[in-house]
C-alpha cells in the first residue's frame, strides 16, 4: 500500500510539474507560473523550397545481399545478387539492384531435353515499410527494370538471347535485429513483358518468387 501511495504522489507531482506549477519547499503553497512573451521575433521564416520528394528526409542508408527462389518450369531456381538505396522518413527506401540466376531456368512445358535458360535482371526498387521503428513490421516492394535471358544451347530456329522489361512486387516482413541489421522474408511474383522469342515466352519468364535479404546499414 505503501508503495502505492508513493508511485500515486510521484505521478501527482510530474502531472503538476507538466502543467507548469511550481511546490513551495517551504510552506507547501502551490502557486502557478505565469510567463507571458512579449518580444516580437526579428526575423522572417522564410517558406520551405519544394521537392520532389515533399517533405521526405533522407534517414539513412542501406545495402546487401539478396536470395531469391522463382518459380521456373515444375521446380525452383536460386537468383543471387545485391541492392543499395537511401532511406527517406524512416519508411521509403529507394535504391537500385542487379541478380543473377544461380541454377538453369526452364519453359513451362520442357521436351525430353530442356530447353533450359540462364536469366538475369535489374531496376530501380522503390519499398515501403510502415510502422518501421517496431521490431517486426511489413514492408512492400517494387522492382522495375531491364532483364535478360540467354539459352543454354543454340536453338534450332528463333536467337538464344532476348532483352526485355521485368516488374517485380513482393510484400512481407522486416525484422529489425540490430540498428545497423534487418533481415526481409517476401513473397510475392515477377512479370516480364517484352519477350520475342521463339522459345522462351513472358510467361516462362514471370512467376511466383520467394526471397530473403540481409539489409546492412544505419538510420540517423
Amino acid at each position: 500500500m505503501r508503495f502505492f501511495i508513493f508511485f500515486l504522489c510521484v505521478f501527482a507531482f510530474v502531472a503538476l510539474s507538466a502543467q507548469g506549477i511550481n511546490i513551495d519547499s517551504d510552506g507547501g503553497v502551490l502557486a502557478y507560473k505565469a510567463e507571458t512573451t512579449t518580444q516580437k521575433s526579428s526575423f522572417k521564416i522564410k517558406g520551405r523550397e519544394r521537392t520532389l520528394l515533399g517533405d521526405l528526409d533522407l534517414s539513412g542508408a542501406w545495402g546487401g545481399p539478396t536470395y531469391n527462389y522463382s518459380s521456373t518450369g515444375d521446380d525452383w531456381a536460386l537468383l543471387r545478387g545485391g541492392f543499395g538505396g537511401l532511406e527517406f522518413s524512416e519508411e521509403l527506401f529507394i535504391g537500385y539492384g542487379g541478380w543473377k540466376s544461380r541454377e538453369a531456368f526452364t519453359v513451362d512445358e520442357p521436351g525430353a531435353n530442356g530447353p533450359e535458360y540462364d536469366f538475369n535482371h535489374s531496376g530501380l526498387i522503390i519499398a515501403y515499410s510502415p510502422f518501421a521503428s517496431n521490431a517486426i513490421h511489413p514492408r512492400i516492394t517494387t522492382v522495375v527494370g531491364p532483364g535478360r535471358f540467354k539459352l543454354t544451347e543454340q536453338p534450332a530456329t528463333g536467337a538464344r538471347d532476348d532483352r526485355f522489361l521485368v516488374g517485380q512486387a513482393t510484400i512481407g516482413l522486416e525484422l529489425n535485429l540490430f540498428q545497423w541489421f534487418r533481415l526481409g522474408i517476401d513473397g510475392g511474383y515477377r512479370f516480364a513483358s517484352g519477350i520475342d522469342n521463339d522459345t522462351v515466352t513472358a510467361t516462362d519468364v514471370g512467376g511466383a518468387i520467394i526471397q530473403a535479404e540481409a539489409r546492412f546499414g544505419f538510420s540517423w
